[in-house]
């Protein structure tokens, strides 16, 4: 009885702004509710930290602060964009009014980069930041209202820990995903900018977003908490996109989510050139192999993306003085390759290979789009 009546009076309290009049659909936000915006969010962090497990990593806080810390500046509003972890396995993030922000184990642990943690944590400081609850509130009481019902049947499961996962859930639901798709896609495109002005790379939204849709295929059974009332991610996912491309940003992936990696090493008494752990090269270890693989290294990790097309891997040139080519740059000649050494045609489609088992890893992203 006790969780019920917590969790009802921090949606009240949630609910205090709403008003009738329909709100538009992104209005300026004014630093005159900022006081009220605060109180809203320390009775809401109060009920939710009752309810699901602070994790207390000072390791882990210090560095979502000093990701925040970067970010923050080029936000609109002095709000408390305070950062914490609560437990619970499901990739999850959200904001309470007046920035107060949480992300979940499950999320730090599904996140691939410090790019794509500071895309989440955009994304929620935008929501903030524009003060998105108290504009869906005035936009749409109904969903509240049906959002509290769900509360308190959720609830009813007890102190188990499908029961507090499932009120975890539910507050999630009431607290960011009744966000609209034009508020959601607001909070994308602003975080798009924030993390380019941050000096992020920007594309880490559209990973993010790109990678969640596959993980919620692969449990069909469960809905992901960010996009747990979303069925337009594919929309959001576009738009994203579409900004960037408007922007004039050239989306590169690789580094935004680990991939493509590229290292030499020498085992064995052979040198070898290594794509995402896969060998790409072998020969005998001397000075000069060992030089020409740590160039061809550099070469490759400064021309190869998850975007390049079949077309963009070439070889130019006649039989005998031919180039093995990425995009106009060359990566290695005919006159360069060592005695066992795949010819240039062989190591075209060893590289296309490492490409491809490497875009595997999200097969419903068109990287040619």
């Amino acid at each position: 009885m006790m969780k019920k009546t917590v969790l009802l009076m921090m949606l009240m309290v949630l609910l205090l702004p709403a008003v009738a009049a329909h709100a538009a659909a992104s209005p300026e936000p004014s630093d005159k509710t900022i006081k009220r915006e605060l109180k809203i969010g320390r009775k809401g962090s109060e009920a939710i930290e009752k309810q699901v497990p602070r994790v207390l990593d000072p390791a882990a806080e210090a560095k979502l602060a000093l990701i925040a810390s970067k970010l923050t500046p080029f936000l609109q509003r002095d709000l408390d964009y305070n950062v914490r972890i609560i437990e619970m396995k499901e990739p999850n993030a959200f904001s309470l009014p007046g920035g107060m922000t949480y992300f979940t184990t499950g999320m730090l642990e599904f996140l691939k980069s410090e790019d794509e943690i500071a895309a989440v944590m955009c994304h929620e400081f935008i929501h903030a930041d524009r003060a998105h609850g108290i504009v869906q509130a005035k936009r749409n009481n109904r969903l509240t209202l049906l959002t509290i019902a769900g509360l308190v049947a959720a609830t009813q499961a007890g102190d188990s820990g499908a029961g507090v996962a499932a009120m975890a859930s539910g507050l999630q639901t009431a607290l960011m995903n009744s966000y609209s798709i034009e508020l959601e896609k607001e909070a994308d495109a602003r975080g798009i900018d924030v993390l380019y002005k941050a000096g992020y790379n920007p594309a880490a939204m559209l990973t993010m977003m790109e990678r969640m849709k596959v993980e919620k295929l692969k449990r069909a059974q469960y809905q992901l908490g960010i996009f747990q009332t979303h069925p337009e991610e594919e929309e959001r996912v576009d738009a994203a996109l579409q900004y960037l491309r408007d922007k004039g940003v050239e989306i590169q992936r690789k580094d935004v989510v680990q991939s493509l990696k590229i290292k030499t090493d020498t085992v064995s008494g052979d040198v070898r050139l290594y794509v995402d752990d896969a060998v790409l090269l072998s020969a005998p270890a001397t000075d000069e192999s060992s030089r020409l693989f740590t160039e061809l290294g550099e070469r490759l990790d400064s021309t190869l993306e998850l975007e390049l097309a079949p077309y963009d891997i070439k070889i130019l040139g006649e039989k005998g003085e031919q180039s093995l080519v990425i995009r106009r740059k060359t990566i290695l000649t005919d006159s360069e390759l060592l005695p066992g050494m795949p010819p240039l045609a062989e190591l075209r489609d060893r590289i296309n290979d490492a490409l491809n088992k490497s875009r595997r890893g999200n097969m419903l992203t068109d990287y040619f789009q």
